[in-house]
């Protein structure tokens, strides 16, 4: 898809081991001075859970810190996401140290678990879409190959019970929920991005139908955990998860990259919108505590989707402050310990002990707050007039009076933008989006025209503002 705005990462280098010892301390502070602040705290979370939890004797993350016999329970899919959050790290830094420490992880989950595949689908689609990520750096057959085994099997868990979907582990095949069918429309969209097959679009739309028939609020865009845990055919409306918000989001996002129809695009949106209004404090706008054990992970994986969302279409970066608000709170909780260590809240000082579940999300906060920080460069009136002149061409806005009188506003704003008169382009400004709320009430504007112009428009009203606070 065109866009007006490209969505710029500026990456920054930093060299650090990630197996046994530290790097040289003068060169990291060298290297971490030409970072951005959520940059420089990405390195540290991630040189926190390689000093903190990282066990060379199995080539496998210890499941506690501090760990005391921590390693009686093996679990994978956490060890997923810990391959996902690696490749974070090299997306930022381009430390080929990530990827092979994320090769060994992988070598030694297939030693211990016996074979890449286990009996949970959504375990599952998270070791697939965490491999298919890595393999995208690695290029590496073995790799490659485990996640067509993992697609292959979990194919296998859909069933018409309960008018389709897939189940969520082999021996429950009639319970289906959002987590075993929501990651796996990321994983066909991804794989079909890929590898072009058409049979993985066809995947990825026929479960995200059946999810958003079945598992989502029609009203609200609020997704449902599961249908049929307890065999009553009921739907899980009370277990209310920024895990499945994520996956949906996620899901929506992907099939929008592929066909480009808007409606994703606005699923996607009023879920993620949904989703903070009733899991953040409404106050600080910090996600509420969902737990220890798997709990652990699920506002990492919201956030991670979130900033999905943001870099398709950056003029959603209305949301950016949110993710950046989670984790400042976070790390001011956390800084002032000896370690760098999240605990099940990011409203309240961590607490011995620290799950490896919760400081994988912890990381991945760090990691998202890094890429907000170096998003895409400040708006311009220009810019906006550029966009009106792109919708009409390609009939997003419908009538040539609606863009003539769009322009047209725009260029008096520009009059008193060269008169250096501030408020009077504030104001200006705020009229153009009241004018936009009209033409989308008469229809004359696309909502997808109408979102991004007036994101866009928030955005240099912002500006504009912070101007005149600066005099």
């Amino acid at each position: 898809m065109t866009k007006q705005i490209s969505f710029i990462f500026f990456m920054f280098f930093i060299s650090f081991s990630l197996f046994f010892q530290g790097p040289n301390a003068d060169v990291m502070a060298e290297e971490l001075d030409n970072e951005g602040v959520w940059s420089k705290r990405a390195a540290m979370a991630q040189d926190s859970l390689q000093s903190n939890f990282w066990n060379a004797e199995t080539n496998l993350f210890n499941n506690k810190y501090p760990c005391q016999n921590c390693n009686d329970q093996f679990h994978y899919w956490w060890l997923a996401h810990a391959i996902d959050t690696l490749v974070d790290g090299y997306e930022r830094t381009n430390n080929d140290e990530y990827l092979h420490q994320a090769t060994a992880l992988f070598n030694s989950i297939v030693e211990k678990n016996g074979g890449i595949t286990n009996q949970f689908y959504d375990d599952m689609l998270w070791m697939g879409l965490a491999l298919l990520r890595l393999n995208e750096y690695k290029d590496d057959p073995e790799i490659e190959s485990a996640v067509f085994t993992l697609w292959e099997d979990i194919k296998q868990g859909w069933n018409n019970e309960m008018g389709g979907g897939i189940a969520w582990n082999k021996s429950q095949l009639d319970y289906k929920n959002t987590p075993s069918n929501a990651p796996a429309v990321i994983l066909a969209s991804r794989l079909y991005q890929k590898y072009d097959n058409p049979d993985d679009l066809e995947w990825a739309k026929k479960i995200y139908d059946w999810q958003r028939s079945i598992l989502v609020d029609p009203q609200t865009g609020f997704v449902w955990d599961g249908i049929n845990r307890t065999g009553d055919g009921n739907i899980d409306k009370n277990w209310e998860f920024t895990y499945n918000q994520g996956v949906y989001i996620g899901a929506s996002v992907e099939l929008y990259r592929i066909t480009e129809e808007e409606k994703y695009m606005e699923a996607a949106l009023q879920t993620a919108e949904t989703a903070i209004d009733r899991l953040a404090d409404p106050i600080t706008n910090v996600l509420n505590e969902q737990g220890g054990g798997d709990g652990g992970l699920f506002k990492g994986i919201f956030i991670r989707y979130l900033g999905d969302l943001i870099e398709e279409e950056p003029q959603q970066r209305y949301l950016a402050p949110f993710i950046l608000d989670n984790a400042e709170s976070a790390w001011e909780l956390t800084k002032s310990e000896d370690k760098i260590l999240f605990g099940a809240s990011w409203k309240r000082a961590p607490e011995l002990e620290i799950e490896l579940s919760q400081q994988l999300s912890g990381v991945m906060l760090m990691e998202q707050a890094s890429m907000i920080e170096n998003a895409s460069p400040p708006q311009s009136l220009s810019l906006l007039n550029d966009m009106i002149e792109q919708f009409e061409t390609e009939g997003e806005i419908t009538s040539d009076q609606a863009a003539h009188s769009l322009k047209l506003h725009l260029t008096a704003v520009r009059h008193f933008e060269q008169q250096e008169a501030v408020e009077k382009v504030v104001k200006h400004l705020e009229s153009f989006k009241e004018l936009l709320n009209h033409q989308k009430e008469q229809e004359l504007i696309s909502n997808k025209a109408h979102r991004l112009l007036q994101a866009t428009t928030n955005d240099l009203i912002e500006q504009f503002a912070d101007l005149l606070k600066s005099r």
